[in-house]
C-alpha cells in the first residue's frame, strides 16, 4: 500500500507543474491583451483633437446659450406667431447645443457620466477630429444665425451663431496652421492627459 502513494507522486507532481505553467501562460496572456488594449487605447486617444482650455470653454459656453436660448424660443409663453418649423428647429438646436457641451466639456465629469463624450466620438467620429467639429460648429452657427424667430430671441440667435462660426473658423486655424505657431499639434490629446 505504500507504493501507491508513491506511484501517484510523479503524477501529482506533475499535475501541478501543469497547472503552474497554465497559470503562468494565462497570466503572460492577460498581459500581452492589456499591453495591446493600452496601447489601442492611446492610439484612440491621439486621434482625438482637443481644443486649447479658453476655447473649449468659449464653445462649452456657446453651447449653454444655445440651449438656453432654444428652450426660451421653445416654450416662450408671449409668442403665440413661432410657426412649426421653427418650433423644430429650436428642438434641433438644443440637441445641437447638448452635443457641443459634451464635445468641450471636461473630460473626467463626461467619464463619470457613463462615457459621454467617448460613445458621442465613436458614434459620430467626424466630430473627434478638429475639422470635423468645426465644420459641425459652422453648420449649427449659419442655422441659428438664419433662424429668425422675431424679437428679442432674435438678436440672442444672431449672437449665438454668429459667435459658434467665429470659434469655428478659429478652431480651424488652430487645426490648419497651429504648426506655423512653433507648436506641434499641440491640440492632440497626449499620453500624459490619460
Amino acid at each position: 500500500m505504500s507504493a501507491a502513494p508513491q506511484a501517484y507522486a510523479p503524477a501529482a507532481a506533475a499535475a501541478d507543474l501543469q497547472r503552474q505553467m497554465a497559470a503562468a501562460a494565462a497570466q503572460q496572456g492577460a498581459r500581452v491583451a492589456a499591453d495591446r488594449a493600452r496601447s489601442g487605447f492611446f492610439e484612440v486617444q491621439a486621434y482625438i483633437s482637443e481644443n486649447p482650455t479658453s476655447l473649449k470653454v468659449l464653445c462649452f459656453c456657446a453651447g449653454l446659450a444655445l440651449v438656453g436660448f432654444s428652450l426660451l424660443a421653445i416654450f416662450n409663453p408671449f409668442d403665440f406667431s413661432i410657426v412649426p418649423k421653427d418650433r423644430l428647429c429650436n428642438i434641433y438646436n438644443v440637441f445641437f447645443g447638448l452635443v457641443i457641451c459634451i464635445c468641450d466639456g471636461k473630460g473626467s465629469w463626461l467619464r463619470a457620466c457613463g462615457d459621454l463624450q467617448g460613445n458621442l466620438f465613436r458614434k459620430a467620429y467626424f466630430l473627434a477630429s478638429q475639422t470635423g467639429r468645426s465644420l459641425f460648429y459652422v453648420y449649427v452657427g449659419s442655422m441659428t444665425f438664419l433662424l429668425l424667430p422675431g424679437g428679442i430671441l432674435s438678436f440672442f440667435n444672431r449672437v449665438t451663431g454668429g459667435a459658434l462660426c467665429v470659434l469655428a473658423l478659429l478652431m480651424l486655424a488652430l487645426d490648419w496652421c497651429g504648426h506655423l505657431c512653433g507648436r506641434d499639434r499641440y491640440n492632440q490629446m497626449g499620453e500624459a492627459q490619460v
